[in-house]
Parts: C-alpha cells; structure tokens; sequence
C-alpha cells in the first residue's frame, strides 16, 4: 500500500496524541479497513493496538466502533461492484472472509477496544440483516461470541463501577476513569445487544450485568437526587411567576444530564437491562428471581426520592405552563424531559419483569441460594405487582403530562397502559391480595388529606391513579370493601369536576361497581370462588345507593360537568344495572303517569323506572335548553338498557319530547339518536318489538327527517341493513 492518506493515518496512529481531527480518524479507519488488500488483518491490528485508541475516552470509543460499522457498509458495496462475473462468490461467501480477517487482528488487543469494534460490526451485521437473509451465518456468529467474550473480560476486570464521577469518564478530551471502563462498556452494546442470540447471551454472568446496569442508571439519575436543589433556585417575579435561577445549581445539573451520553443512550440501555433479566430468569430462574427482586427495589428507591424532592418544590402546586416565568420554561421543559427518560426507562424495566414472572414459574426456596443473599427474599409476582404499582404512585405527578394511565386518548403512553393493567392483572389474581391493595389505597388516601400541607394537585393526581387502580379491582372486591373502602374514595370528587382526571375516575368506579353488581345477579361470576370472584353480598350495598347515584348524574348533567357521551354512557350503564337488581322496598318519587299505569314490575324493573323517572322530572325543572336537550339525549340513551315490559311506556315518553321539540335542529339529532338506539344498541331480545314500534310511528318521524335516517341506515351493511330491509 503505497497511499500517502494511509502512510499519513498509520503514522497518527503510532501516536498517543495528535491534531487530526476524531472524525477524520474514524472516516480513514473505514475507509482503508474497506479496502486493504490483500487482507484486512495487519490493519485491524494496528488499529487496535494504536496508542492513540489505547488512551481512550467514550467519543474515541464510539468512533472506533462506527469505524469498523461503516467499513462493513463499504466492504459490502465493493463486493457487489466487483461480483459482476459469472463465476463470482456470493457476497455473503466474501463477506464472511474478510469479517473473520478483521476478527483475526483484534486479537490479543485491549477487552473495551475489541468490544467496540465487534460492536460495530455486529451493528453493520444488523444494518444489512434483510438483505443477508439469516441470522445464523457463522461469521456473524463468530463476531456475536466475540462481542460476549470481550464484554465478559470487561467485567471481570472492572467489576464495580464508582457512583461518583460519572460525567468525567464522557466528556471530549478526558481520559475514562479506569473504575468505570464497564459503563462506557455498557453504552457500547447497549445498541448490539439485542441482535445477539440468546443462547450466546447465557454465557455472561448476566446477574452481574444486571446489577451493572440499574447502578449505572441509578447513577445516571443520581439515585432520584437531581431535583434536591430545585426548592432553592425557585423564586417569584413581580407579576406572581415562578422563575428558576439560570445560574443555579439546579440549572447547571439540568444542564449535564441533558449533555450526558448515558441519559441519551437510556433507552437502549433500559432494552438491554429488559433482555438481560428475561435471558438470566428462564435459564437460571432462581437467580432471575432473585434479579428482578434487587431491580425493583432499586426502581422504587429511585422513584421515591424523586417524588420527595418533587414535593419540596414550588412546581408541585402548580398545574398550567403558564405560571412558571417565560424565560424559565426552556430550564423547565429540560427538567420534565429528564423526568419523562427516567419515566420511560421505569416502564420498560418494569414490564420485563412483570412479562417474565408471568411465563416463567417462581422458583421454591434453595439452599442452593448463598447466605449473604438469605435477607433477600425471591419475591412472588404479588410483591412485584404491588412494588410495580407503587412505583408509578410515585410517579403520578408526572403521569398526567402524558395522558395519565386510563386515558383513551391518542396522547395515553401504550406502555405505561400496558405495564399498569399487567400489574393489576396479576393483582386480581386473588381477592385477599386485591382487598388489601385497596385498603392500603385507602389509608394512604386518608393520610394525604390529613396531610394539609400538600400541594392540592398532587394530591389530586394520587387520588385520580388511586381510582383507576381501583376500578380494574372491583371485580374481586366484596360487600364490605366497596361499601367501607371504595366509595369513601369515590364520593368526594364525583361532583368536583375542578380537576378532570380525579373526576372522571371516581365515575369510573361508580360504573365498574354498578357493572359488578349486575354480572353478580345475571350469574355471571362463579360465587363459589371466593379467591377468583367477588360474593353474592356485593349486590345489597350497591342497591342502596342507586338514588344516590341517579341523583348525583342529573346533578352532574350542567356544562362543565359530564359532557354529553359520558352522561349517555353513564346513566345507560347505571340504568341497565339496576335493572337486574334483586327485592327492595322502593317508593317512586315520580308523579308520571306513565309509572302509574303500567303493569306489575319485577323489582329490577321498578330500579329501572325509578331511574327513568327521576331523569324526566329533571327534565321538567331544567330551565336552560341546551341542558334540556342534553338531558333528552340521556333519557333516549336509557333504551337500549331496559326490559321489554318498560320499553312502551319509555318509548311513548321519548315521541313525545321529539314531537314537542321546537328546534328543528334539535329534534333532527334527537330523532337520529333514537333510530341509531333502535337499530344499533338494542338487544336482540327487545330487536324486534322496537323496530315494530319505530316503523308504526314512522309516520311522526319523516317530516322531521326520520325518512332520511331509514333510508341511510338501509344502504349500509350488516345486521343493521338486514333489520331494516326485513321491517
């Protein structure tokens, strides 16, 4: 090789300091890596026993390792230029020479240097995967069991990793403290470690890398401390904002997290961290156990801290961007960034471990366990579910800025839904673990009012995460639980809708309560279960409260309040409920005439009717038209939950507010609702007598646009084009 560019390159290289730029070194790395010949080998050598990558820090590292990915990329690009031939080698055959050449000269050199190079070229393995059609190609082999083997060396000759210092071993120009080469290590692989098979992933000491892992995101976090100086930079301006001091402690902190190569390589390292736990526990369930005992306490550890700093803070009794100073908001968006990273990396961890005890099977205890690790008990998927639900407790302050954990909305967190019903999930498993979560609920409830000194939205956004834990829990819940734990809960925001989330939760477990009682008396639940379903004396308590409820919705009817779907949704819901409700002595409060002459009810009926009647005497004493017409939407909801025998009476009921309605627009919407009821929502039982019932009054319909809506509906397809056609 006569090339002046690469005699210059070979001479920087014999250097242990030089002016060539980083980029320039990586550029002429891939390049001559590429296309050396006759062999890759000497060169490969010479790099990775060069002073200048000997005296390394994570930026020379990381350009060693994009080095080699991109010299993959150009080697591959030249053998298929030359393999024109008809006698050529396939590309994948050449490619595997020079692969195992490269691997050849990294042998002997430094663990970390040939851990970065085999890191770049598993992720240029990984770039072209598609296109080399298979994963089990012995080259690509060869590079994965040399990846693990200079991993393995890693940490065996850097074990621990310091839990100061973590931001010196990173910055452009330093040399890496020698302490913690494994959590530049760890960043390294943190992008490769997923394209290694698991087979191979084994022969790591993977508890240790576990270990390794959380302590470098631990420290990344600075164990849940980084908010410590928050209270002290805040101060007011003269117009009543908080301003944070750009030249605060706290603010220059900010500063270097967001700088920090560890905070921005968090989500592969928490994918890593994800991997490492499901590889170590199905092969070595007893230490995976074990593992994920030790992660979780160190997530909850971390998460506490976090909300406790929080809560010191001024930011913490605020709810709008709007009261922090203008020129404070970068400094703030910075900080809920940080807090999102570690919300996210809290989340993927979290899931791995509740979807690995899910399928692999708690070990028994062994007294195969060492003693020093005795006091460190395995765990059982309650206490992991319990721990997981804890954690994002203490997280609740953060969890609305992204839609919050029952939200339906296109801006809810899929993971966090999904890592939340997991843990509930595995929580419903049995009914004395659900019973008791929920009593702690409540106690812990109970001490943060008593608190007074807690900022009201935090407390509000506990309550509105307590509720939706809550609600997927009713189902295991008994008499007792609903009528001494939960609804104490519930009662005090079901009508302060001041702060949305808490409000519509408590309304959530309202319906879940009132939908529990009904499958309790249609059957539904096995009551001769008691670890797996709720008893039969669920039913008495919600029966009491069924005027309260019904009250509390008409209440809850005004603007600002329930809007219209939720109010449909809700009293349907509470409606069909008590339809299936047992014997109680009910004194109607309804002066219609319709409940006076109709037949003997069954009791369920006669909750029914009460509910229905109680809606039409709110709409006589409503004053405002939209709030009537919201009503009226809400009484036509009420069809598709009643008995055949009310059906009549609430259908007279309904023509007769549309014929009467004087907007024509309104009794348009109003005539489309009852249709798409008739047609859509009705059960298969009533299906037949209700479309009876439309097309004999149809008459009264088409001159406010009735016809339309039929003639609509009979262009569609499905059960709803059938009805009409066969009607």
């Amino acid at each position: 090789m006569t090339d002046r560019g690469y005699t210059s390159l070979l001479s920087h290289l014999n250097k242990s300091s030089t002016n060539l730029p980083l980029a320039t070194f990586q550029v002429s790395v891939a390049h001559y890596l590429a296309h050396i010949q006759p062999t890759p080998t000497p060169f490969a050598a010479t790099v990775i026993s060069s002073p200048y990558f000997r005296s390394f820090n994570h930026p020379k590292l990381e350009a060693l390792s994009t080095a080699f990915r991109h010299a993959l990329h150009f080697k591959i690009k030249l053998i298929k230029k030359e393999s024109t031939g008809m006698f050529s080698r396939s590309v994948r055959g050449r490619l595997g020479e020079w692969v195992i050449a490269v691997l050849k000269g990294l042998q002997g050199g430094e663990e970390i240097l040939r851990l970065a190079c085999c890191n770049g070229l598993l992720l240029g393995l990984g770039d072209w995967e598609g296109e080399l059609a298979a994963k089990e190609i012995k080259f690509r082999v060869r590079v994965e069991e040399e990846l693990v083997v200079a991993l393995a060396e890693v940490m065996e000759l850097h074990p621990y990793i310091s839990p100061s210092g973590w931001e010196s071993e990173f910055k452009q120009g330093s040399s890496v403290n020698r302490a913690n080469v494994l959590s530049s290590a760890l960043l390294l692989v943190s992008n490769s470690c997923s394209l290694v098979a698991s087979p191979r992933l084994k022969a790591l000491p993977l508890r240790g890398l576990t270990n390794s892992i959380m302590v470098t995101i631990e420290g990344a976090f600075q164990s849940g401390s980084f908010l410590a100086t928050l209270p002290k930079s805040i101060s007011k301006t003269q117009d009543d904002k908080l301003s944070i001091d750009p030249d605060s402690d706290f603010a220059k902190n900010i500063g270097q997290l967001m700088a920090s190569p560890i905070i921005s390589s968090m989500a592969p390292l928490s994918r890593v961290c994800a991997q490492t736990i499901s590889v170590l526990t199905e092969s070595k369930p007893q230490q995976g156990w074990l593992s994920m005992s030790e992660t979780m306490q160190r997530l909850e550890r971390l998460t506490l801290a976090v909300e406790r700093d929080w809560l010191r803070s001024p930011l913490a009794a605020i709810d709008d961007q709007d009261d922090i100073a203008p020129e404070s908001r970068g400094l703030a968006i910075n900080m809920w960034n940080v807090l999102k990273t570690m919300l996210f990396t809290t989340i993927m961890i979290v899931q791995s471990v509740l979807t690995t005890l899910v399928y692999v099977p708690q070990p028994s205890s062994s007294s195969s366990v060492p003693s020093s690790e005795q006091s460190n008990p395995l765990g059982s998927p309650y206490s992991f579910a319990l721990t997981s639900l804890h954690i994002f407790s203490h997280l609740s302050f953060i969890l609305p800025q992204f839609g919050g954990v029952a939200s339906t909305s296109e801006g809810g967190l899929p993971e966090l839904k999904k890592v939340f019903y997991t843990a509930l999930d595995i929580l419903s498993a049995d009914q004395e673990d659900g019973k008791r979560f929920v009593k702690e609920l409540k106690d812990e409830m109970d001490v943060l009012e008593k608190g007074g000194s807690l900022p009201s939205h935090f407390i509000y956004a506990k309550k509105a995460y307590a509720l939706a834990c809550i609600e997927q829990l009713v189902a295991v819940l008994d008499d007792d639980s609903i009528r001494n734990h939960v609804f104490p809960m519930c009662e005090p925001h079901l009508s302060d809708p001041s702060h949305r989330e808490t409000y519509e939760s408590a309304h959530s477990v309202m319906l879940a309560i009132f939908s529990l009682a009904q499958k309790v008396a249609d059957g539904e639940f096995n009551t001769n279960n008691a670890t797996s379903s709720p008893t039969t004396t669920t039913t008495p308590f919600v029966e009491q409260i069924v005027p309260f409820y019904t009250r509390c919705l008409i209440e809850n009817s005004a603007d600002g309040c329930l809007n219209t779907t939720q109010l449909c949704l809700a009293y349907a819901a509470l409606v069909r409920s008590a339809g299936s409700f047992g014997v109680i002595k009910l004194k109607s409060h309804s002066s219609s005439s319709s409940s006076t002459s109709s037949p003997p009810l069954s009791s369920g009926d006669a909750f029914s009717l009460f509910c229905i009647d109680s809606l039409l005497q709110a709409i006589s004493s409503v004053s405002t038209s939209r709030h009537v017409h919201r009503l009226h939407l809400t009484l036509i909801s009420t069809v598709r939950a009643v008995s055949l025998p009310l059906l009549p009476t609430l259908l007279t009921e309904i023509k007769r507010i549309i014929v009467n309605e004087k907007n024509e627009e309104r009794k348009e919407e109003l005539v489309k609702a009852l249709f798409k009821e008739v047609l859509e929502n009705v059960g298969d039982l009533e299906k037949e007598s209700v479309m009876k019932w439309w097309f004999d009054n149809r008459s009264a319909f088409d001159r406010i646009g009735g016809r339309d809506v039929v003639e609509e509906a009979g262009k569609g397809k499905g059960r709803a084009a059938e009805s009409v056609a066969r009607l």
